[in-house]
């Protein structure tokens, strides 16, 4: 049944996202902080009845559109470059718009979240040791950022050696009460200090785990499951999210929030009078893929010109080796035909909203449509939409009402890229049965190309592009998904290091048993690893940059989360898990060695150190390329580039980072993790000396 269409011009300022995922009414609903019920005040219930949005908004006059924003009910997060992060009532979006000083506003888009063996492996033990190099280097006086699901700041592993936690601060975004961060404008969540952390008075817990694993393997202490750098200070953001246990989906979290996090990682290290690296292991798929969303952009603005400040981010867990399924992506011209390409909806989420987020090639003339099939299509489908034009919005339903769906065809010409972007949006009815026994066509019209992405995209296998290609069966061809630019935003960012994850383990032992990792041979790439390049790698470079270890990774585990047994180490305190969110700090860590050694180094003096430095072995074939960019990490070797490099910059610890309007920074008064399951110390070591070998021979080869 088809509901609406006809032409509904937007406004040219705004994001299509927020009417299209999900509308203005569900939006409002799905845009308050998503926080257990027990954790949550009377405070939030009645902000979340103003139904304030969070957004991005590109200012000419950041100042002046930040005073706007206020006087409409609004909030202001952070102001950096020409990029303000707020929150602002669903009812005056258009009217802040309006304003001549707004270049555009952009919707804050949901995250994902995306070590014994793997330290020695990458080289990582020797440089801590100083050897070849003019001293050890440990991360001492660097702040790590680990901006994630939270930190267990009592875990041994992130403890000196007096018992202290080397956890500096912490932000929970999600948490009313208590002490607000001075660095944020309009400050939200609680923070704990040095104080109430050495006391244990902060109330933060890492329930998911994710957190304090990722901490561990850039800065883990412990003598078997040791860190990159394992005397770093760390600054913790838990952003403002909570795992939906049921489909193992994250609820959303606001991409502005992640921005607003890694600026008072960095403000918090300038008061400390330290450099920093920000370790992002999560990302989104909703985006243009090229650099130019505003969420790359504040990211961007926060390292760019900085000495002493570095950025890295998961590039993703993407990648579909499936023969049936291809990925999250699809890319074709339909050369003045109507061609498709067929999804599947795999796996139920608890919202059960779906989306698909298109970007037509700038001067494209596409059309667009959905089409709905009893299993796989063998001809005409059982239902179609009509379809969408430029500057159409349309909405209807299939199978009287079950799929509701919303074609938003109305930004046709991005002002930030230039391109046609269209939202679709596919809802489920809570009735509807298992969604896999059905497929969907994105259908396009007309003339030149276009890139899509779905959407959720954890788990990986949540929604999938088929193998479907070349056969008219209907009235229309097929053109299959492909397997390229599945590199997460915002490690698309030209501003962020992107980073890969390959296999250091496939085997291991607990509870008696011994575990497999399977379809993995070690020093292979992971098997969903996501693969460049991006929409655009003239604007944002080759992506992924670097390749590091991803699985199995041995890192601590927080004492607040529960894991199944087979992946639980003999001590009881440290777990595995694989995927680009534990190749990610492996990347954060070594950069923390590199400004440890000279603080002056810029973002794209440390990116350089990486990529040669980086070691190519016959799994990662020529470089760069789109699966490994230039190579494996070898801290050892980009460490010896950085002692012998020269620094571009030249850091300031109070002058690092602007202060946000009517605020001043100030001083304040105020250390990979991967080991073998059994845990024996004498094993590490012998891990140690069989890597320093291994370095030594592969260097000889090359």
């Amino acid at each position: 049944m088809l509901l609406a269409a006809g032409a509904s011009l937007a406004h040219p300022k705004l994001d299509p996202y927020l009417e299209s995922f999900p509308g203005r009414d569900e939006f409002k609903a799905l845009s308050i902080s998503v926080v257990p019920p027990s954790e949550s005040s009377e405070e939030e219930e009645e902000e979340d009845e103003a139904g304030l949005v969070d957004v991005f908004i590109k200012a000419s006059d950041p100042q002046s559109v930040a005073e706007l924003v206020r006087s409409h009910g609004g909030s202001v997060g952070v102001v950096t470059g020409e990029i303000v992060t707020a929150r602002v009532p669903a009812g005056s979006i258009e009217s802040i718009a309006d304003s001549s000083d707004v270049v555009f506003i952009e919707a804050a888009k949901p995250i994902s979240v995306r070590n014994d063996i793997a330290t020695p492996e990458i080289g990582a033990t020797e440089v801590m040791q100083g050897l070849g190099l003019p001293q050890g280097y440990t991360g001492a006086g660097i702040v790590i950022g680990i901006v994630d699901t939270g930190i267990d700041y009592t875990h041994p592993d992130l403890k000196n050696s007096d018992g202290a936690s080397r956890v500096a601060y912490i932000w929970d975004q999600g948490r009313s009460g208590g002490v607000v961060p001075s660095e944020i404008d309009d400050a939200y969540g609680s923070e704990c200090d040095g104080e109430s952390i050495s006391s244990g008075s902060c109330i933060l817990m890492d329930v998911d785990g994710h957190g304090t694993h990722v901490a561990g393997i850039a800065a883990s202490s412990d003598d078997t499951y040791m860190g990159v750098a394992p005397d770093a200070s760390i600054v913790a953001v838990k952003y403002d999210a909570r795992l939906d246990l049921e489909s193992g989906y994250a609820d959303t979290i606001f991409s502005t929030k992640i921005c607003e996090a890694a600026y008072y990682v960095f403000a918090k290290a300038a008061q400390m009078g330290m450099p920093a690296v920000v370790n992002l292991s999560l990302g989104t798929h909703i985006g243009s893929h090229d650099g130019k969303s505003l969420f790359e952009q504040c990211l961007s603005s926060l390292v760019e010109g900085q000495a002493g400040r570095a950025l890295v981010a998961a590039a993703g867990n993407e990648y579909s080796g499936d023969r049936s399924y291809t990925g999250i992506h699809a890319r074709f011209d339909p050369e003045g035909a109507t061609k498709a390409t067929n999804f599947v909806i795999r796996t139920v989420t608890s919202d059960r909203i779906y989306y698909i987020d298109f970007w037509g090639d700038a001067e494209s003339d596409l059309s667009v449509g959905l089409a709905m099939h009893d299993g796989e299509p063998e001809g005409d489908p059982l239902q179609r939409s009509y379809m969408a034009r430029r500057g159409d919005k349309i909405s209807g339903s299939f199978l009287g009402g079950d799929v509701r769906y919303m074609i938003n065809s109305t930004e046709v010409e991005s002002p930030l890229n230039g391109k046609h972007h269209v939202g679709i949006r596919i809802m489920l009815d809570s009735d509807f049965p298992n969604p896999a026994s059905y497929s969907f066509d994105l259908v396009v019209g007309g003339s030149g190309g276009f890139d899509a992405w779905l959407f959720p995209d954890k788990p990986a296998r949540t929604i999938q592009f088929t193998s479907v290609d070349g056969d008219v069966r209907g009235d229309y061809e097929y053109v299959a998904g492909d397997r390229e630019m599945s590199i997460a935003i915002p490690a698309t960012s030209p501003g962020v290091i992107a980073v890969a994850g390959y296999a250091t383990r496939t085997r291991w032992n607990a509870e008696s048993l011994s575990w497999i990792f399977s379809g993995q041979e070690l020093g292979s790439i992971l098997n969903f690893s996501s693969s460049g390049p991006t929409a655009d790698p003239s604007a944002t470079g080759q992506k992924p940059e670097i390749t590091a270890p991803g699985g199995m990774i041995a890192s601590a585990l927080s004492s607040n989360a529960a894991v199944s047994a087979q992946v639980l180490t003999g001590d009881g305190e440290h777990f595995m898990q694989a995927g680009t969110s534990m190749a990610a700090p492996y990347v954060s860590g070594t950069i923390a060695l590199m400004f440890q050694h000279n603080p002056n180094f810029t973002q794209d003096d440390v990116e350089g150190f990486l990529i040669d430095g980086a070691y190519v072995d016959s799994y990662v074939g020529g470089v760069p390329n789109d699966r490994w960019g230039y190579g494996k990490l070898d801290v050892l070797s980009s460490m010896e580039l950085a002692v012998n490099g020269v620094a571009s910059g030249s850091f300031d610890a109070q002058g690092a980072i602007s202060a946000p309007s009517g605020q001043e920074t100030g001083k304040s008064s105020c250390q990979l993790a991967a080991g073998a399951p059994c845990g024996a110390q004498a094993l590490h070591l012998a891990f140690m000396l069989l890597a320093a070998i291994g370095l030594a021979a592969r260097r000889a080869r090359a």
